[in-house]
């Protein structure tokens, strides 16, 4: 699975017409928001080979998420970010000794405040940018490091600066898609090992208001960098419900032909539907989720 990651990463990068929505800036002076939720289960890691097993004692893990995110063009190649995070889990083992009692833990709260900044750097004949972002770590409760196994984990209490490429292209077809691609690296503080970020979407539009698409987002561990090495990748796909232009196309207004969302001038409002899967890792837990997102741009 690491392997044929790779291999489509490098493909990304090197055919030209690969792109990623992800690479444009806002229009200067155009505000986007985004609201962001999602609910995940498992009862399945993956252990330091990589290899998926069973939790121990029948247990289950659940919990759920926001994140609240917020951009501002700056100028037409320079987007300004910020997001903040919360999270709630819980996890409990169904299959105690009796006389052991019952073991069910939870715990919750802010996790992370993130800032950052895109700078576009290229238009044509695809769409490249780079981006910075740091994210604060917000203690969510007082446990020490020694403890933690006491509660689920929300976050790796590790504070961090990110930098990544992002090349993206639009392809105006009889259906119209885009393709692309995000690769960088993270710098952690603390105990746990910096990271490669890595990121591949496909989209296309059967309909004009109808976005379907499938991704593939994770992190490769530097191992050596730390003394803790977490891996993973996430499988997602699902429908982008482009709110706007169904409701344009339901009252008679002229119908809008641009469907590069991220690319065009004017207002937006979307709502995203997904599912996803953790289909590889290491010293993870391999969680699913459905994820739901409604954003906003004007």
């Amino acid at each position: 699975m690491k392997k044929i990651i790779a291999f489509l990463i490098i493909a990304c990068f090197s055919i030209p017409q690969f792109a990623f929505a992800g690479a444009w800036t806002l229009p200067k002076n155009t505000v986007g928001l985004e609201q962001y939720m999602k609910v995940h289960w498992a009862k399945e890691d993956f252990g330091p080979d990589g290899d998926r097993r069973r939790f121990s004692r029948d247990a289950r893990s659940w919990g759920w998420g926001m994140a609240s995110k917020v951009e501002y063009g700056l100028l037409e190649n320079l987007t300004l970010m910020g997001s903040m995070e919360y999270k709630e889990d819980k996890y409990k083992e169904y299959a105690r000794p009796t006389n052991w009692g019952t073991y069910s833990v939870q715990n919750h709260g802010i996790t992370n405040v993130d800032f950052g900044a895109r700078l576009r750097l290229l238009e044509d004949p695809v769409v490249l940018s780079g981006q910075i972002k740091t994210s604060i770590y917000i203690p969510y409760d007082d446990l020490p490091l020694s403890d933690v196994a006491e509660a689920p984990e929300l976050h790796d209490r590790n504070n961090s600066v990110e930098l990544r490429g992002l090349i993206g292209k639009y392809f105006d077809t009889a259906m119209p898609f885009y393709v692309g691609a995000e690769y960088g690296y993270r710098f952690k503080d603390h105990d746990v090992c910096n990271d490669i970020p890595f990121f591949i979407e496909v989209g296309c539009w059967p309909l004009d208001w109808l976005l379907l698409k499938t991704e593939i987002d994770g992190y490769w561990s530097h191992d050596g960098s730390g003394t803790k090495e977490e891996e993973y990748a996430i499988w997602r796909i699902g429908p982008s419900f482009q709110l706007l232009t169904l409701y344009d196309q339901l009252t008679g207004k002229e119908e809008i032909s641009e469907h590069d969302e991220l690319a065009k001038k004017g207002q937006a409002l979307n709502l995203e539907l997904q599912y996803g899967n953790t289909i590889w890792g290491r010293n993870t837990t391999a969680y699913q989720e459905i994820v739901a997102k409604i954003s906003a741009r004007f």
